[in-house]
């Protein structure tokens, strides 16, 4: 049996339903209710057109009833319309015929008016019964000798009927938006997976995978013993990052808690200023002479807004030795003023390439500009007189502290 505490609060949740504007808003009947009214309807026809074709022909109460029972089979499409015919056809016919016979159907269709209709309609169709009931009375017909209970009566039973299937509908409604909203989180969370996954590959593997390529294509045309060595190391560096972002998309695939943590822990060690030295390294020792410009003081920016720098000045670099690998000259730049700190990172293409020489990116300059908004950054990308040029920029902020 239910407890006293879960019986409280479905009560208190039906109390809530029947003050809220949303629950006496106009409503459909279900599917199967639509069917079973229009069969029960189209019996009824059937029956008052036996009985007319009985009786030798339509009489005036004849014409009403069908009237009424189509206007009842209108509920499945036109609520309102229909609860209007039905109190305008028993109105003409309580007052014509004087009898209870008009009051009862309107009391019954009463719970088809509920169970529809918004809560104006639902009062003027009481507040019709009530007047019509009255009148009746005291004209003197049937009614007066306890009538009038029957159809108050049958008027109560048919309303609450009606509220019930409304809060059916409605709970329904519910239940179909929760189930909605829990799709969309899911498709959410499966598409921000994905994005990590293309990240990581994007961001690690990609890179490092580059680096490979660019030394192992130019391996065979060195002669250099030292620079042999410098590719060889280098190679053997990437790879090794490349394994180590593998294993760490593994575990992104199987525990997302897991790797969340790590990338915090290494939010922590995103130094752009060491970043900038370490590329304009790996440039020297790929054959183009890179500047480095960098500040000699601690940059005001947060450690998330750094790995942004650091990731995005790592697509540069990665997009000059895949785009542009015969460029002339590079340079990086680092800089921390008006309140911001900027990323500038330019490349002078080959002797006798246009200026579009290292355009690329993509995903990557895409996503990095995604990260760097982020942090109230911004980043632009294009060709230069010469070659190619990116700027990124974020707000200085404090630097965190762990």
């Amino acid at each position: 049996m239910p407890s006293t505490a879960s019986l409280v609060q479905s009560r208190s949740s039906v109390l809530r339903a029947l003050r809220s504007a949303e629950f006496w808003r106009p409503r459909s009947l279900h599917p199967i209710a639509r069917v079973f009214l229009l069969v029960v309807v189209g019996v009824l026809i059937c029956i008052a057109v036996g009985f007319s074709l009985a009786a030798g022909g339509p009489r005036r109460d004849d014409v009403l009833s069908l009237v009424l029972y189509a206007a009842v089979a209108m509920f499945v499409w036109q609520p309102l319309t229909a609860a209007i015919v039905v109190m305008l056809v028993c109105t003409l016919g309580a007052v014509f015929s004087g009898g209870g016979g008009d009051l009862l159907e309107l009391a019954i269709t009463l719970g088809l008016v509920a169970a529809t209709c918004t809560w104006w309609v639902i009062v003027a169709h009481v507040v019709l019964l009530g007047i019509l009931t009255v009148g009746v009375s005291i004209d003197g017909s049937a009614l007066s000798s306890g009538g009038v209970y029957g159809i108050a009566g049958i008027a109560a039973i048919a309303l609450l009927i009606g509220i019930a299937f409304r809060l059916v509908a409605a709970r329904e409604a519910a239940l179909v938006s929760e189930r909605s909203r829990a799709v969309e989180d899911l498709e959410a969370l499966a598409k921000e997976q994905q994005e990590r996954i293309a990240d990581e590959l994007h961001d690690g593997i990609a890179h490092d995978l580059t680096l490979v390529l660019f030394h192992a294509r130019a391996l065979p045309k060195q002669t250099d013993d030292e620079a042999r060595g410098t590719s060889l190391a280098t190679i053997e560096s990437a790879a090794e990052k490349a394994l180590v972002n593998i294993q760490s998309l593994l575990t992104l695939l199987r525990d997302t808690t897991s790797v969340s943590s790590t990338d915090d822990d290494a939010e922590d060690d995103s130094d752009i200023v060491g970043a900038a030295r370490s590329l304009g390294d790996l440039l020297n020792n790929a054959g183009i002479p890179t500047t480095v410009s960098t500040p000699s003081t601690p940059l005001d920016a947060g450690s998330p807004a750094r790995r942004a720098l650091v990731e995005t000045a790592t697509e540069a670099v990665t997009n000059i030795l895949k785009h542009a690998p015969g460029s002339r000259r590079a340079s990086i730049e680092v800089h921390s003023r008006s309140g911001t700190v900027a990323l500038v990172v330019e490349n002078v293409a080959p002797s006798g390439a246009g200026a579009t020489t290292g355009r690329g990116g993509g995903r990557g300059l895409r996503r990095a500009r995604e990260r760097l908004a982020q942090h109230g950054g911004e980043l632009t990308a294009g060709p230069a007189a010469d070659g190619w040029l990116l700027r990124a920029t974020v707000s200085a902020e404090p630097r965190t502290t762990s």
